[in-house]
């Protein structure tokens, strides 16, 4: 009995030894996380909202994340009742940051620690959308709505930290507002058919009709 269990022992110390010298350490990977919330009152108060304007539904627009916080006005004309992310191909090394950093790859992720992806963790930010879909590099937020008009909240968090002056990307010049990070997206939304439009329109033309065959009456 004893050396069949001594066998056993040794077989399994020769495969994990096997397992051991192939296995060879995962590349980082960065995870990121956008969150669509209600205002955020702290940075209103220390900062005017960035205005969004002659932006149209569908119409694809790339930047850097994360970048320095902030609240949008939504004054594109439309109500938004979707928004939709891409995450593109990370290009920035830092060889001297801690940790070092080397175009590592990026993917959605569970960055603010409350199981969930997409979802604000703060009880005084009211998260806008209520169906958050992942599919690969893509992330789509719906089942809300984004009134032409108000104000909303979209960062970007990333684990580790890509924040400028957060160790990795430098921090930010103090003549500069704004500075895109390392990670590429791109963006678009989606709006609310304008129902009340198109009802008027309908309106205007039996209208019309109702005019014209008035004329070929009389």
């Amino acid at each position: 009995m004893t050396r069949i269990a001594t066998k056993i022992a040794l077989s399994v110390l020769g495969a994990a030894g096997i397992s051991f010298l192939s296995w060879t350490p995962a590349r980082a990977v960065i995870f990121v996380e956008p969150i669509v919330t209600t205002k955020n009152q702290d940075v209103l108060d220390a900062k005017k909202p960035r205005t969004l304007t002659d932006y149209l539904p569908g119409q694809v627009i790339e930047y850097g994340v994360p970048d320095v916080a902030n609240n949008f006005l939504n004054a594109t004309g439309y109500d938004i009742n979707s928004l939709v992310f891409d995450l593109k191909t990370l290009s920035y090394s830092n060889p001297n940051s801690t940790p070092p950093f080397e175009n590592e790859p990026v993917q959605w992720g569970d960055v603010n620690g409350d199981g969930k992806i997409g979802n604000s963790a703060n009880p005084d930010l009211k998260d806008i959308f209520t169906d958050i879909n992942i599919a690969g590099s893509t992330i789509t937020f719906s089942g809300g709505v984004i009134p032409n008009g108000t104000l909303f909240y979209n960062p970007f968090a990333t684990l580790p930290n890509l924040a400028p002056g957060a160790g990795i990307i430098l921090p930010i010049p103090a003549e500069q507002e704004d500075k895109d990070g390392p990670i590429r997206v791109a963006a678009y939304y989606t709006a609310v058919p304008e129902s009340t439009n198109i009802l008027g329109v309908l309106a205007f033309g039996a209208l019309g009709v109702a005019l014209k065959l008035k004329r070929s009456l009389c």
